[in-house]
């Protein structure tokens, strides 16, 4: 059993708002933020997209870097954590705060921008250079707008990267580089991405349809995700969202883009996790699903979650109300997953009727009010590159 962590922060913008109060009750109603892909940029194809709604260039000096959309998706997270962030640096100091980063397309679709304009593209950084959509090109700037001084870096494993950046930082927390750190994500949309998904034939024409006998792809989606994670102590335990108990990852390299059949990195990382947090599958509550909505992720997920549980457990799919925001997936679900444990109530995964009855899992398919005391979420990416994480009710202070 590995030394519990708490949450101290937590911030979201997706498509379903740029704000905590927003995401949080639009997810919780089961609002469709989904848009027409037309809504983003030309394409001669059919697909749904989860575009940040009225994003803008707001505070144009506060980042010290090119205004990039990315750079803008991740402010809106950073602008919300400000307060957590201070709380941390009064308590340790801020060069024991590290800052820790992840994307999967960085600011990508600013140089697409720059080589191609499309009005409908609307940020485009004065002074852009290629250096500029760079994974990292934002720490620098986002770490001292917040003020933190510690272990900067940035981490890209395609879906699972947030995940892989939360294990970054809680492995320097445990061996003593770090008391504290801002962990983050945040992934743009842009026409590589798009058109690449299109390619591998897993873009959905419509709103995806995780775990349905109906469902045929993947919808993206936009936005940031962000929390603080603190020693587990006196001082951080009244402070607590949340406890990350365990966290597992596993690598099953069975193919480039398609996973295991039977999920066998899923399993491996699931155990670690449970195995980690001193818990079995029955401890745990529900499951926040990678639940992308392709015919393969979904059949491998569902069997991996099939093996690992004694019982049939609640699984939802958040990705049918914020898209598959890349990098930011991972984060994003349990930020989600804190809200539920402060809830009591399991979100809904939309669009799942019919049910694929043959997956042999149980889908949460409407909002439901529950005992909720700990979650098991996935975050599955390319290459079998897999995480999961245990996160549950903070101990009292």
């Amino acid at each position: 059993m590995t030394q519990p962590h708490v949450i101290t922060g937590a911030a979201l913008a997706n498509c379903l708002g740029l704000d905590n109060r927003t995401v949080f009750e639009r997810a919780f109603a089961g609002a469709d933020a989904f848009l027409p892909g037309s809504a983003f940029c030309e394409l001669p194809f059919a697909t749904a997209l989860g575009v940040v709604p009225a994003i803008q260039r707001t505070d144009d000096d506060a980042l010290d870097c090119v205004a990039t959309r990315l750079a803008t998706l991740a402010l809106a997270s950073v602008r919300q954590l400000r307060p957590a962030v201070r709380g941390a640096v009064d308590r340790w100091g801020a060069q024991r705060v590290a800052y820790v980063f992840a994307s999967s397309t960085g600011g990508l679709e600013e140089t697409e921008r720059t080589l191609a304009p499309d009005p409908r593209l609307p940020i485009s950084g004065a002074g852009y250079r290629y250096a500029d959509h760079a994974i990292d090109a934002t720490s620098p700037a986002v770490a001292s707008y917040l003020g933190v001084a510690g272990v900067c870096m940035a981490v890209s494993t395609a879906c699972s990267s947030s995940f892989k950046a939360l294990a970054s930082a809680i492995r320097l927390i445990d061996r003593g580089l770090a008391d504290a750190a801002v962990v983050g994500s945040a992934d743009s949309l842009c026409r590589t991405t798009i058109f690449g998904f299109h390619s591998l034939g897993l873009l959905a024409p419509t709103a995806t349809q995780p775990f349905s006998r109906a469902r045929c792809g993947i919808t993206l989606g936009e936005g940031s995700a962000y929390v603080v994670i603190e020693r587990d102590v006196d001082a951080t335990r009244r402070h607590a969202l949340a406890r990350v108990d365990g966290l597992g990852a596993a690598s099953d390299a069975f193919h480039h883009t398609t996973p295991h059949p039977e999920g066998l990195g899923g399993q491996l990382c699931m155990r670690q996790a449970l195995e980690r947090a001193g818990m079995t599958p029955n401890d745990i509550d529900y499951v926040s699903a990678h639940g992308t909505g392709t015919r393969l992720n979904d059949a491998a997920e569902a069997a991996a979650v099939a093996r690992v549980f004694e019982r049939r457990a609640p699984m939802t799919a958040t990705k049918s109300l914020t898209g598959h925001t890349l990098g930011s997936a991972g984060l994003t679900s349990p930020i989600l997953a804190v809200e539920s444990l402060r809830r009591q109530e399991i979100p809904a995964t939309l669009r799942v009727a019919p049910v694929d009855d043959s997956l042999g899992v149980a889908v949460v398919d409407r909002r439901t009010p529950c005992r909720v005391q700990r979650v098991l979420v996935n975050a599955f990416g390319f290459g079998g590159s897999n995480a999961s994480v245990v996160v549950s009710q903070p101990r009292p202070s």
